[in-house]
């Protein structure tokens, strides 16, 4: 049986792949130390002390009332889609505030040791022999 190589040959398409595959893992570095210094350059919004959002209730698809506190003074702003517009102020006395709970912080390896030992025990996923 005769194989017949139509245009390139093995070679060729072997060093091909060898430069995309290069290539590939270039773009990947190039983008893991862009990104780290994306997030460590400041063009990233940080916190912000003096302004937040108190409290958001939705009044349907891409409509909002929102309650900014801004200093020490709070306001009620409604967000559409296109615009937001200044409603009232509200005085500190009026808002209701919910204790704030802190959030548990854990780092992606143990959460993903925890989702990894865990095992089905419904006797629904159990196979039966």
């Amino acid at each position: 049986m005769i194989v017949v190589l139509v245009g390139q040959s093995a070679l060729a398409s072997f060093f091909k792949l060898c430069m995309l595959l290069i290539a590939f893992i270039l773009i990947l570095v190039a983008s893991y130390y862009v990104t780290r210094w994306y997030a460590q350059s400041g063009f990233v919004r940080r916190q912000n002390h003096n302004m937040e959002i108190v409290d958001t209730l939705s009044m349907g698809p891409n409509r909002q009332i929102c309650i900014v506190r801004i200093g020490q003074k709070y306001i009620a702003v409604s967000v559409c889609k296109d615009h937001i517009r200044f409603l009232t102020e509200v005085s500190g006395d009026e808002i209701e505030f919910e204790p704030k709970t802190e959030t548990e912080t854990r780092s992606f390896q143990e959460i993903f040791k925890e989702m990894a030992g865990r095992r089905f025990t419904s006797d629904d996923h159990k196979k039966e022999k």
